[in-house]
């Protein structure tokens, strides 16, 4: 999608022409955060001047390469997902909330088992991004934690109002925004499926993304064709400063993304389309328009990629806005990494690893005649455990080959310690 200049003016175009973005044949919503910003700026008009800042500020610093976001730095945010329900039937299972991580976890590390799906003509464009999720381990407090809270409400549905966010309106408040990324998953009113914030210099107690409780994951309670959890990878994009991919012009081919790699296209898409697709801005030849971005609008099952231009955008506006969020170490246990004593402490190498990885055990004192030692992924699930006898000064090997690149945590503990200490497998 071509750059435009005229930034203040795209802003306030966008926001009046898009109250409502609902689809033509099934009636939902996919995707409210255009009104969320309408909801926003009618309530602060200053944010749209602040609004036009950032953006100018976000170029100027991708111009000059000024925040340097290398390829390889992986983040792992902690989520925390406030479920807010009336309803047994809203009241998601931990399994669905699970399967909505590990959806982000594949979408933004371009793991997903649908990029096949990808038109030939655009793999080139087709990106991994730098960001991961788990669910935190540690909240605000210092507490163990889930990341998962529950409260059941008065309040029959949700708007884009943000009453959600906020328990005294019938919702839950969000933990740190600098710490935390929030979740809310609840029933929202009007058919709408989902909305997001933009991330920004004036930064909020409600950043995050809101999610109608049927379309978050890919199992329990979901309803096609929104099945596969993508309401939350667009959303969570809208987040990380993506825009919608037509520019939200209202077809008027004039619009910006703010991204070179999107092709231009005239309005959001619907349904699932077979490729070539093309429409006014892409004429009837070349690759057409790239209804499977995740910034589109396309069924859950069409939608599988972001694009290098967007990974950039997104890796360099969360470095710019929200910094701590990405070295937040909430993902890490309460007894994690350097919470047990100076005495107990053991070495992992080669880290980065390309999946064979030596624990190298050694103590001050002897800590007991067993250990236990667990390997879990970033999402907090068990991929390896092993009880260790006589673990003073041993060094074991341990060959993880089979599991895909990404962060991995090992935490070797009996009844009287406990230690985590983070890896990564590289391919």
């Amino acid at each position: 999608m071509k750059i435009i200049k005229c930034l203040l003016l795209t802003l306030s175009v966008a926001i009046a022409r898009n109250g409502s973005a609902s689809d033509p044949v099934n009636g939902p919503v996919r995707c409210s955060t255009m009104e969320h910003m309408q909801h926003l700026s009618a309530e602060n008009p200053a944010l749209l001047q602040i609004w036009q800042s950032d953006e100018q500020m976000l170029q100027q610093a991708m111009s000059q390469n000024a925040l340097n976001r290398s390829s390889s730095f992986i983040s792992v945010l902690p989520v925390v997902v406030h479920v807010v329900y009336k309803t047994n039937g809203q009241n998601i299972s931990d399994a669905q909330i699970q399967s909505q991580i590990d959806v982000l976890n594949e979408d933004f590390a371009r793991q997903n088992a649908d990029t096949t799906s990808t038109p030939a003509a655009f793999r080139p464009a087709a990106s991994a991004t730098n960001f991961r999720f788990c669910l935190a381990q540690t909240d605000p407090f210092g507490n163990p934690t889930t990341g998962i809270e529950r409260r059941m409400t008065t309040v029959t549905s949700f708007s884009t109002n943000d009453d959600v966010k906020t328990y005294s309106s019938g919702g839950m408040d969000a933990w740190d925004v600098n710490r935390y990324f929030n979740i809310w998953v609840c029933k929202l009113s009007g058919g709408i499926l989902g909305y997001g914030e933009f991330p920004s210099s004036a930064h909020t107690n409600t950043y995050g993304v809101v999610i109608n409780y049927d379309a978050f994951g890919r199992t329990g309670l979901v309803s096609p064709p929104y099945n596969m959890g993508r309401t939350s990878t667009h959303e969570i994009g809208h987040c990380f400063n993506l825009k919608h991919i037509w520019g939200d012009d209202g077809g008027g081919c004039t619009g910006s993304d703010y991204v070179t790699d999107t092709p231009n296209q005239s309005s959001e898409t619907y349904g699932c389309r077979s490729w070539p697709a093309y429409d006014a801005c892409t004429g009837s030849s070349g690759n057409g328009y790239m209804y499977m971005n995740y910034m589109d609008y396309s069924d859950d099952n069409c939608l599988n990629m972001f694009t290098v231009g967007q990974a950039t955008r997104m890796a360099n506006a969360m470095s710019l806005f929200y910094p701590t969020l990405l070295t937040s170490t909430a993902c890490e246990s309460v007894n994690g990494l350097g919470d047990s004593p100076d005495d107990f402490r053991f070495n992992l190498y080669p880290n980065p690893s390309s999946g064979i990885i030596n624990v190298d055990m050694f103590y001050m004192q002897n800590i007991g005649e067993h250990v236990k030692l667990t390997v879990t992924d970033l999402t907090g699930r068990s991929i390896m455990e092993r009880i260790v006898h006589n673990p003073n000064g041993h060094i074991i090997q341990l060959d993880l080959t089979g599991n895909n690149a990404g962060i991995y945590f090992i935490t070797i503990s009996n009844d009287n310690y406990n230690k985590t200490q983070r890896f990564m497998i590289t391919n």
